[in-house]
């Protein structure tokens, strides 16, 4: 039998100064094999996405969803002051589809200078259920 499967979490994060990084990329959505209807595919609903700047000094951030050679910015250069924090959604929500990542990057040379904490749901609509 197949039924819907729905996991919300958050995700913890301390991007670095490096576009593209490993410790940037929150989220990768999964593929679904074969050739599934567009009902049937994964899809991943962000409803939090909230930065932190523990640095000494203001902090210029971005944020990007990449699809192979496409991509669009969530956030470009945002300066955030020091000891703030940001809601990038706030209030909104943003639908991540199959293959979509998530990055977070900042420009100062230090480590840990960033929190990220982004909440969401994966739903994938044939997950194998035995009864």
């Amino acid at each position: 039998m197949f039924l819907p499967s729905n996991v919300s979490t958050n995700k913890l994060s301390s991007p670095t100064n490096v576009e593209g990084a490993e410790e940037g990329l929150l989220i990768t959505v999964p593929t679904t094999t074969g050739t599934p209807e567009d009902y049937q595919k994964v899809f991943a609903l962000v409803t939090s996405l909230i930065l932190c700047n523990k640095s000494g000094a203001s902090l210029s951030i971005s944020a990007k969803i990449i699809n192979g050679s496409t991509s669009a910015s969530l956030l470009n250069g945002l300066l955030l002051k020091v000891n703030t924090s940001y809601d990038v959604i706030n209030g909104n929500k943003v639908t991540l589809k199959e293959g979509d990542s998530l990055y977070v990057w900042h420009d100062n040379a230090s480590s840990n200078v960033l929190d990220v904490v982004m909440s969401y749901t994966l739903h994938r609509p044939l997950t194998t259920y035995s009864v």
